[in-house]
């Protein structure tokens, strides 16, 4: 077995060097009093970890404006470490499934495009190249600011995401402690720095050059419509584009970016944040560990991934690393470049990057239900009003559920700060082939914004032995201050139990007098609420007064299986 060098020969080699004596002298570790502080600076530090690395030595220094140094024996490393290399290696193959998995989802939910193998390979160009690109530009900066201390570079620890944005982050791993503030500082500023500005280009990139996803019709609710912009773009871009519906994948894997710097942002242990503020007061890092900790416990109960940073930085350790030479601290211009650069960064952080905001705008349907005769293959044409209640250029998209072709028209695809557009949405329904009531969700998205309204479609039968004023389909145009009159008769054998319908716009208002009653209504609605007995050849004398002008106004009469008499009317 190789001899241990002497602690005794350490200190004589490095007492040519510097002036100092000695305190708590032991087999193994001895503390260094310094004659002159001044005399070691951070140049003349390295020189004596040279000499302590060539004997086995580790040395530290004492907090700023303490004279001491401590020399102990290197500790043996055992080869059950907490994150080995194949650790590394397992998360960072885990980290890219992840991320092609919540791309593929992305892209598969939004997208009318087909088949697993294209939609992978344009995920893997437009989603996780991207994302690996600012994964890899966040480590380039970390290697500068490593090297430049005189270390070596290690593997990071990449986090996976598989239940939120694919990928939590990279953070440092190094076998070799930090020697000065400043590379420590610098260790966690760059990455941020670097990410931040890529996953910036990648976002306007594809906001202002790809073509964006408005007009995609999702199929699914998925985590995008509920997604939050970091304060920098909610205030910088808000009046520049329109909040659609979705980011296209390239501004999605720049958003993703983001968020992930916004992670490693935090004052946390071994995060970027962490290393920053134990660069600039140790005394205090451990405290704002614990605070973040506590941050991350409340917020994991609205976005579950943060919890996966909880349980990381219990792993590693609540307390960041501490530099080797502390005698010196960082100077004033260092702490005001970083406190600025935190700030800009800042705005960058989404502390809950998926949740639902406040509605930034409103629909309401001219008219939520419609009767449509079954055979005249017709399609029904849904109009709603959409309101901007938020301070931006508004660009909504549209769903339909359960899954059915439709389409969109409008005098303008987007709607100004404050204002309203009217959209027309064609459904196909001239495809349903029974009769019955049929219900559809129409669902506007922009932003981090959906509204909903349900439409129901009544599809019924023609029917011989039904009619209005011996006519069926029955056509009415007139004048909306003059009363319409109509019979309804039962042209068959016996009796008929029947349901009275109206279907009109939901600001419609008009009076129905029937069998010496007079009810009034709004918009649709089943005229009588259970249905009524007539007998055969005895008509039943119907009378309608509307309050105001109607284009698309529709009665029904029908039996429980769905053979009906219908009248259109239209008032001027």
């Amino acid at each position: 077995m190789e001899k241990e060098n002497d602690i005794k020969e350490f200190l004589q080699d490095v007492s040519t060097l510097i002036s100092f004596s000695t305190e708590d002298l032991g087999e193994d570790s001895a503390v260094i009093v310094l004659k002159n502080p001044s005399d070691v600076d951070l140049a003349g530090f390295r020189v004596l970890l040279e000499r302590a690395e060539r004997f086995g030595f580790d040395l530290f220094t004492g907090t700023q404006g303490s004279s001491r140094i401590y020399v102990s024996r290197k500790a043996k490393r055992s080869g059950n470490e907490s994150f080995s290399f194949k650790i590394k290696i397992v998360l960072a193959l885990a980290s890219i499934i992840s991320t092609f998995y919540v791309g593929y989802a992305y892209e598969l939910a939004y997208s009318h495009t087909s088949g697993f193998g294209y939609i992978l390979s344009y995920v893997a160009v437009f989603f996780v190249s991207p994302i690996a690109v600012i994964i890899l530009a966040r480590e380039a900066g970390r290697y500068i600011a490593i090297k430049g201390d005189g270390l070596h570079y290690s593997f990071p620890i990449i986090l996976p995401d598989p239940i939120g944005v694919g990928v939590i982050g990279s953070v440092i791993s190094q076998k070799h402690a930090f020697i000065s503030k400043k590379s420590m500082l610098k260790s966690g500023l760059y990455p941020l720095v670097f990410g931040f500005c890529i996953s910036t280009f990648f976002l306007l990139v594809g906001l202002f050059v790809l073509p964006g996803v408005s007009s995609y019709a999702p199929s699914a609710s998925t985590p995008i419509t509920k997604l939050s912009l970091p304060l920098f773009f909610s205030v910088m871009l808000s009046r520049l584009i329109p909040q659609t519906v979705a980011l296209n994948l390239l501004s999605y894997a720049g958003w993703v970016g983001i968020v992930m710097n916004s992670f490693n942002a935090l004052p946390l242990g071994y995060l970027d944040g962490g290393l920053i503020f134990s660069s600039i007061s140790p005394d205090y890092s451990k405290l704002l560990s614990y605070v973040s900790i506590a941050a991350l416990v409340a917020l994991s109960f609205v976005y579950a991934s943060w919890f996966i940073l909880v349980i990381f930085a219990l792993l590693i350790g609540l307390q960041g690393p501490s530099a080797l030479y502390s005698l010196r601290g960082l100077s004033r211009k260092n702490k005001a470049i970083i406190l600025l650069v935190l700030f800009f960064i800042i705005g960058g952080i989404v502390p809950i990057p998926f949740h639902i905001s406040p509605a930034n705008f409103s629909m309401t349907p001219y008219q939520d239900s419609y009767v449509i005769v079954n055979g005249t293959h017709s399609n029904i044409s849904v109009s709603v009003r959409i309101s901007d209640l938020s301070g931006a250029l508004l660009a909504p998209a549209f769903s339909v559920s359960p899954s059915t072709g439709f389409s969109i028209s409008s005098n303008s695809s987007s709607i100004s700060a404050g204002q309203s557009g009217t959209f027309s949405i064609l459904l196909d329904t001239s495809t349903l082939s029974s009769t019955g009531f049929y219900y559809y969700n129409i669902t506007a998205y922009s932003g981090t914004s959906k509204e909903t309204s349900m439409i129901t479609v009544l599809s019924v039968n023609d029917s011989r032995k039904l009619s209005f004023s011996d006519s069926n389909p029955l056509l009415i145009q007139g004048n909306y201050k003059d009363p319409i009159n109509m019979s309804f008769i039962y042209n068959s054998i016996g009796e008929q139990n029947i349901s009275l319908f109206s279907f009109a716009p939901e600001n419609f208002s008009y009076a129905v007098s029937l069998e010496n009653l007079t009810l009034r209504y709004t918009g649709s609605t089943e005229i009588l609420s259970t249905p009524f007995l007539v007998k055969s050849g005895t008509p039943m004398l119907l009378s309608f007064s509307a309050d105001l002008k109607v284009k698309s106004w529709a009665i029904v009469a029908m039996t429980s299986n769905y053979d009906a008499a219908v009248a259109f009317i239209s008032l001027g």
